[in-house]
């Protein structure tokens, strides 16, 4: 009579660890996916909100410049001046851009306050001006910074032609003219951006591509 064993079966304290190991392993690896699908995602979507914005901005910009400088109603001499108000969004300010005429300054594009009182705005916004007499063209660049984010400064161009200037000019009113300037305001360079919007020597470096002193932060149109 033959006595039959039963064969043991199971893992060694070697298997079970290197078990343990690959499992460790492969869920270091997809949290490492998973945080940078995140990161990515958080990146891409502050990148969209700051476009949007700029686009804002850009917009607001367009129609008012465009309503006032194809308007048949102006004075002789009467001046209309566009900047952004309150870039750098400190505490209890906005970036605004608004339009400055005899009766003061008139919000074009006028933004929500979106946090608590006591803290910056979300955004730093600067934008800057620059017009081609031979083409009647209003050129303008717009610089904005996510002051509650690691994300790269977003820039934005967008220019438009004013139609019809030259004879708008000579139809306006008798013996008046119609002059676009950007003499008045700081140049786009590196000093502006950090003495006067206070960007960082890092934040120039980064936008330097961008940087054109033929523009300017301040655009004016002039009723001769």
């Amino acid at each position: 009579m033959h006595r039959q064993l039963k064969s043991k079966k199971g893992f060694s304290l070697v298997e079970l660890v290197l078990a343990i190991a690959i499992i460790i392993l492969i869920g270091g690896v997809i949290a490492g996916i998973c945080g940078a699908i995140s990161n990515s995602f958080v990146t891409t979507y502050n990148i969209d909100d700051s476009t949007d914005y700029a686009m804002l901005y850009a917009r607001g910009f367009e129609n008012s410049f465009l309503a006032y400088s194809q308007s048949k109603n102006g004075v002789a001499n009467d001046t209309y001046k566009w900047k952004i108000k309150d870039a750098k969004g400190d505490v209890g300010t906005i970036p605004t851009l608004v339009v400055t005429t005899g009766s003061g300054d008139k919000a074009v594009f006028d933004p929500q306050f979106l946090g608590q009182d006591d803290a910056k705005a979300k955004w730093n916004i600067t934008m800057f001006y620059k017009f081609d007499s031979s083409t009647a063209c209003v050129m303008y660049r717009i610089f904005i910074k996510d002051n509650y984010g690691d994300t790269a400064i977003t820039r934005y161009d967008g220019s438009f032609w004013l139609p019809r200037f030259e004879q708008c000019a000579e139809y306006a009113c008798v013996g008046s003219s119609r002059v676009v300037e950007t003499s008045g305001g700081a140049p786009l360079n590196d000093e502006t951006m950090k003495t006067k919007y206070g960007y960082s020597q890092e934040d120039v470096n980064q936008i330097a591509l961008g940087l054109d002193d033929t523009y300017t932060d301040e655009i004016k149109y002039v009723w001769g």
